[in-house]
């Protein structure tokens, strides 16, 4: 029976935000090319069910339920999502899923439980999408430095270019640096991807900061390099070639690269480690 009501409070959770996914998954992400949220969930979900042995030894702890700080917490997320639900704001509905879920888990099944799930459930944020307003000041920035960058790279290779704002010149052939070329959509899906990857891994706190760390310039870079080779298409073969499939598939290249970029810092990183113990196994020789 205490299985029958539990099951059945989810399915009302479930109920209670299926309006939410649906208007996420249907519309908002699209419009903000925000497309690696369409996988957050399922993610989600699997980091909870990889973690499933450490959850079922946490269910059968006596650990204290029915606390009034989660409580608060649980009743601030019922309040945001009522919120924006009354002033359709789809973001702060999104958003009010996290404290909703991390209240009801602890008040319901105890602290060590809401300890267990709490990556998961941080990890739903990056199914929120942005405001249009804040999506602007994160792109702009973005798209200035890949046109510092492009341009740099480009002079380097010895072309002619002349750059002015957003908008350059490559051997007389004009280009612009629209919201698509700013990166923003190859930077979030791949920290994304690394938070996955960091958090599955057993590794020191220095080493997982340094990996997420290295997303973000590895994620420029990238990006630096694919309007490079778009320009360069457009320069020898023409606009309709830099915008046909070609541009397309770069974004898989950009996508192998921060993988790539991201096993070499991590390799890296062992490799300094192994130098160190190894170097302090030859001076404990030496002072033997």
């Amino acid at each position: 029976m205490k299985k029958f009501i539990y099951y059945l409070v989810w399915l009302l959770v479930g109920v209670l935000f299926f309006p939410t996914l649906k208007s996420l998954y249907t519309y908002r992400w699209d419009a903000l090319g925000y497309t690696h949220a369409f996988f957050i969930l399922p993610v989600s979900l699997g980091l909870a069910w990889w973690k499933r042995q450490e959850l079922i030894k946490a269910f059968q702890t006596t650990d204290k339920r029915f606390g009034l700080g989660f409580l608060l917490i649980f009743v601030v997320g019922v309040m945001l999502y009522l919120f924006g639900w009354r002033q359709d704001y789809v973001m702060i509905s999104a958003f009010a899923l996290l404290p909703f879920l991390y209240g009801f888990i602890g008040f319901v099944y105890g602290a060590r439980v809401s300890r267990v799930l709490l990556f998961p459930v941080l990890y739903l944020l990056l199914m929120v999408p942005p405001p249009f307003a804040l999506l602007d000041q994160l792109t702009l920035p973005l798209r200035y430095i890949s046109a510092y960058g492009v341009e740099f790279m480009l002079s380097l290779l010895g072309f002619s270019v002349q750059r002015e704002g957003l908008m350059y010149i490559v051997n007389g052939h004009q280009m612009m640096i629209d919201d698509a070329c700013s990166g923003f959509r190859s930077l979030v899906t791949m920290f994304s991807l690394g938070l996955v990857y960091v958090y599955m891994t057993k590794s020191p706190l220095l080493k997982k900061a340094v990996l997420i760390g290295s997303v973000v310039p590895l994620s420029v870079i990238g990006n630096i390099v694919r309007i490079m080779v778009i320009s360069l298409l457009g320069v020898y073969f023409g606009e309709e070639v830099a915008k046909g499939f070609l541009h397309s598939f770069s974004g898989i290249i950009v996508f192998l690269f921060i993988v790539i970029g991201f096993l070499a810092v991590e390799k890296f990183w062992h490799t300094k480690q192994a130098v160190a113990i190894e170097k302090k196994e030859d001076d404990f020789e030496w002072f033997e």
